[in-house]
């Protein structure tokens, strides 16, 4: 009994260690490169034809109820049914739904990790124009239907197939063209191999018609006997004159046959082989493009970006997003496909405008004005109009700025400014290069011209009765102030007391409105506040629906009021009028005027900060004195016609 337990025990240890060895190996070739020739080989099981068929289908396919996608999967499942642990893999892919539109980054960056192992699904090291393709297709059937990781998937399973080389050598490569479909590149690639091969053979008769001549004239010299081709080894003679000159002759024709292959290589290097470059060069750099764009939608749906925007300066920090330190540490796949992309095509000005974009985005303004010139020179290679480049002169002004380089950015901004096709955006910058060019450069000629652009501008605003929110008309008021007393200091500089005066009391005009309308506010909400006064003794009284409704709609208006008042103080405690009174005083000071002098300093008292009402006590006590003893003194500051500061 127990003999028999024994044999038992060794027979089923057996067919067990045969079924782990059966299993073993069956894995093992589902995992090596296939030396032997195991597998089919994808033009063997996917026919180039069938391939062109499918794009045809898909291309002229109107009927809603055929899938792409099925139709895609019918060609591309049979050469992954002769791989058993992919089929594996696909399946619980399928069922276990591991890549889904909540897959974290890491997964992501496991994905992005798997294409730079280049491990294909057929767990095999091969280039494949075909699976390549097909897998391709997928990806833009996916991404049609909004299906952004699946679409990422099948762009990484695709790009594992692709060849990246587009060097002569494999040009003609036979393990290329047994799977085109284009039977024109197929001619050209082997035409082109024709003519390498011609050349290269030319080129090597013509080094070996050289040596014979070297080696008769050496013979001859030494008067040695050698043995020609046409006489049998026991007939060597010594070389004869006739038998140099015909070997010269050799290395002529050997020239001229040389000079006629390399024509003819050059005529096919132009006409076959750089197109196929400069193509597939866009090629590659558009499906890597392509793919960093698919990762960049998963980085956005995965994590939220910090975003800040600044409407109110151009010419300082602009209208930018700030700097988000996760960029850099966490995620970083979409700028690192983005260079992949500019390597593989230096020239593809889509994929450098991108690149630049997102290193300003990153804060790496220096690497990202460096990007964004390079795109420039490639937009005016390509004559693309002065509207389609203007966002890109004015990225590259903001960054020279952001960079403290004000002449470089001067340059710019103004060759943003002729560009900008759209009056809005214009106007507004208008204002933003005057004061730029008045406080950055100190050109006060230029700073005079703009702003006198954006007062005109500003008239025509005025007459079309623009639908300006109320911070907005506040804000325009505000860049009055600005743009007059901007102007002035030109006329200032030029010593014409009459023209400056003119802006001043322009200046000084716009800052009375800010003045008016906070005055009007005030009003306003004082009268307000009576009224809710007396809703309120009325709701003591009697309270009913209508009273209440009253009530709530007067406290409504109470705060917009109050939210308006505090935006007008805002823009008054940001505006320079006090310092153009003070400009003004001096001025009506050097005229005699000491009446005017005196009165503008009076309302600096109303309306200036600290510093300017101490200057203003300053000269109203001068003034006074001025006017009891009649001795003249200098106003503060000194000299009539010197700086702002105090």
């Amino acid at each position: 009994m127990k003999q028999t337990r024994l044999i038992l025990g060794v027979l089923l240890l057996i067919v067990f260690g045969l079924g782990v060895n059966v299993r073993t190996e069956a894995d093992e070739q589902d995992q090596r490169l296939d030396p032997a020739g195991i597998y089919k080989l994808p033009h063997e099981v996917i026919p180039p034809a069938t391939l062109r068929t499918l794009k045809e289908n898909l291309l002229n396919s109107s009927d809603e109820t055929s899938d792409p996608i099925t139709m895609i999967r019918q060609v591309l499942d049979p050469y992954y049914a002769q791989f058993v642990d992919p089929k594996r893999t696909e399946e619980e892919r399928r069922l276990g739904r591991i890549f889904t539109e909540k897959t974290d980054r890491n997964t992501l960056r496991l994905l992005i990790l798997k294409m730079l192992g280049k491990i294909t699904g057929g767990q095999q090291l091969r280039d494949s124009p075909i699976l390549f393709e097909l897998h391709w297709l997928l990806s833009q059937e996916y991404s049609k239907k909004k299906q952004n990781f699946k679409a990422l998937e099948e762009a990484l399973a695709a790009l594992r197939y692709r060849d990246f080389s587009h060097t002569e050598e494999s040009f003609p490569k036979e393990e290329r063209l047994r799977e085109l479909y284009d039977t024109n590149e197929v001619d050209r690639a082997r035409q082109h191999a024709k003519v390498k091969k011609e050349l290269e053979k030319a080129t090597l008769d013509l080094e070996n018609a050289k040596d014979r001549v070297h080696l008769l004239e050496a013979a001859s010299a030494r008067e040695k006997d050698l043995i020609f081709e046409s006489n049998p080894p026991s007939n060597a003679r010594k070389v004869a004159p006739n038998d140099i000159t015909l070997a010269k002759q050799n290395v002529k024709n050997a020239d001229d046959s040389l000079k006629r292959a390399a024509s003819a290589y050059k005529d096919s290097f132009e006409n076959n082989y750089y197109p196929f470059f400069k193509r597939k060069s866009r090629e590659d750099a558009d499906t890597v493009f392509a793919l960093a764009k698919f990762v960049k939608d998963s980085e956005n749906e995965n994590k939220e970006r910090l975003k800040v925007v600044n409407k109110t300066s151009v010419s300082g920090q602009g209208i930018f997003v700030l700097f988000d330190y996760k960029r850099n540490t966490d995620f970083f796949a979409y700028a690192a496909l983005l260079e992949l992309a500019f390597r593989l095509d230096p020239e593809h000005s889509q994929v450098v405008l991108a690149l630049a974009e997102e290193l300003k985005a990153s804060g790496k303004k220096a690497k990202s004005l460096d990007f964004f010139l390079k795109f420039l020179a490639l937009a005016l290679k390509e004559n693309k109009t002065p509207a389609e480049i203007a966002y890109v002169y004015r990225a590259i002004a903001s960054l020279h700025t952001e960079l403290k380089q004000y002449v470089l950015a001067a340059e710019f901004y103004e060759k943003y400014y002729l560009s900008e096709p759209d009056p809005k955006k214009k106007g507004i910058y208008a204002f933003e290069l005057g004061n730029f060019f008045e406080s950055k450069l100190g050109n006060l000629e230029s700073g005079k011209k703009y702003y006198e652009d954006w007062l005109q501008i500003r008239e025509q605003e005025k007459a079309a009765a623009s639908d300006l929110s109320f911070t907005d008309s506040q804000e325009r008021i505000r860049m009055e102030v600005l743009a007059y007393l901007g102007i002035s200091k030109l006329y200032r500089y030029e010593k014409k007391p009459p023209k400056e005066k003119e802006e001043l009391i322009r200046s000084i005009q716009a800052y009375d409105r800010l003045r008016e309308n906070l005055r009007l506010e005030e009003e306003k909400y004082s009268q307000g506040k009576k009224e809710l006064l007396q809703i309120k003794k009325g709701l003591l009284e009697r309270t009913n629906d209508q009273d209440m409704a009253q009530y709530r709609l007067k406290s409504l208006e109470m705060e917009e009021s109050k939210e308006k008042m505090d935006i007008i103080r805002t823009k008054l405690d940001t505006s320079p009028g006090p310092r153009a009174m003070q400009r003004l005083s001096v001025l009506y000071e050097f005229e005699k005027d000491y009446g005017q002098s005196k009165k503008m300093n009076e309302e600096i008292l109303k309306v200036g900060n600290q510093t300017e009402i101490n200057l203003a006590l300053k000269n109203i006590e001068r003034i006074n004195k001025i006017l009891e003893d009649g001795m003249q003194r200098d106003p503060y500051p000194r000299d009539p016609l010197s700086g702002d500061t105090y």
